[in-house]
């Protein structure tokens, strides 16, 4: 395999609110100001059951107005629709870890999914089930080690009222956040905007909307087409990654305007008929360029990078160079 790299040049918060309580023996911590009526607590005591279950939890099922932590490694289950909570926390401390699975069923919750504080979370939205919040963080603090967070949505939905943030919380790095959205999943942001942090992953070829806009730090990897609803920016940190091969390739389609940045790698495997283009990216409005690109080629290629502002493509071009 060989290997082409260019690099181009060009002109180049949260203020975390951490409140430790003691409430009937429990570890009460939000990044957020707690929404009103969040007045009570539980935790997740046992390892892989139903949310549903009130014996599974300290002090009974979380509702609208209690605030649900998972910490002891646990698994709690949605299966059906009603699920709700004030707040959700999987893994505040940095050895601790809490997990949920939404699976077919639905889950409301008034303000902030906290998907791994310091420590780990994971959350799974599976088979058309639909999930609900006012803020989304993913791997929010850091620490030592960092935090890290998953989130999956696979053929579901998940519908944020304000910002989400990968690998990070409002404005201030956090820990290694992912985010993967396959199989038809949505995730919506209604009145705000998707941040991936550089540690961050936003990866899948479901669909990512929001209403200010998408910023990337960390890195972008479309797994087939990656649909991107409103505007998106790469910082000048960002990246994307993409495979080619002749069949099928990787790439974002961005409903608004890709304003351009950072670095773009893409790995090409297999055999290829040449001239050929691939587009990589296709947006409403295409600014700037991606500062450095690099592409790992087999054979005998001359691959590169072409914008086409006209009609907002950012295309691998390939020719030949065997004689």
């Amino acid at each position: 395999m060989k290997k082409k790299s260019a690099l181009k040049t060009k002109p180049t918060k949260k203020n975390a609110v951490l409140l430790t309580m003691t409430i009937l023996g429990l570890c009460v911590w939000s990044a957020v100001p707690r929404a009103a009526g969040c007045i009570q607590t539980t935790s997740w005591n046992d390892g892989t059951a139903s949310w549903f279950d009130p014996t599974k939890w300290s002090n009974g099922v979380p509702n609208s107005s209690k605030d649900a932590f998972i910490n002891n490694g646990g698994t709690a289950n949605i299966n059906s629709t009603g699920a709700t909570a004030c707040n959700l926390i999987l893994g505040y401390n940095a050895t601790q870890s809490g997990n949920v699975s939404v699976n077919g069923g639905s889950l409301a919750v008034t303000n902030e999914v906290e998907v791994g504080a310091y420590g780990k979370g994971k959350l799974t939205i599976t088979n058309g089930a639909t999930v609900s919040a006012g803020l989304l963080t993913i791997a929010a603090l850091q620490g030592n080690p960092s935090s890290s967070g998953t989130v999956t949505v696979d053929g579901a939905t998940f519908t944020i009222t304000g910002r989400t943030d990968v690998g990070g919380d409002n404005g201030t790095p956090g820990g290694v956040g992912l985010m993967t959205v396959v199989n038809g999943g949505s995730v919506i942001s209604t009145a705000g905007y998707l941040r991936v942090y550089s540690s961050g992953t936003l990866t899948g070829n479901g669909a990512v909307s929001t209403s200010n806009g998408t910023t990337v730090d960390g890195t972008i990897k479309p797994n087939g087409t990656l649909t991107i609803g409103g505007d998106l920016t790469f910082a000048s940190g960002g990246a994307m990654q993409c495979n080619v091969t002749q069949s099928s390739w990787d790439r974002a389609e961005v409903s608004g305007t890709a304003t351009l940045g950072g670095r773009l790698s893409v790995t090409m495997t297999g055999t290829f008929t040449t001239p050929a283009d691939f587009p990589l990216l296709h947006a409403s409005g295409l600014l700037l360029t991606f500062s450095s690109f690099s592409v790992t080629y087999p054979g005998c290629l001359a691959p590169s990078i072409v914008y086409d502002y006209v009609h907002g493509y950012v295309y691998l071009h390939v020719e030949s160079t065997c004689q």
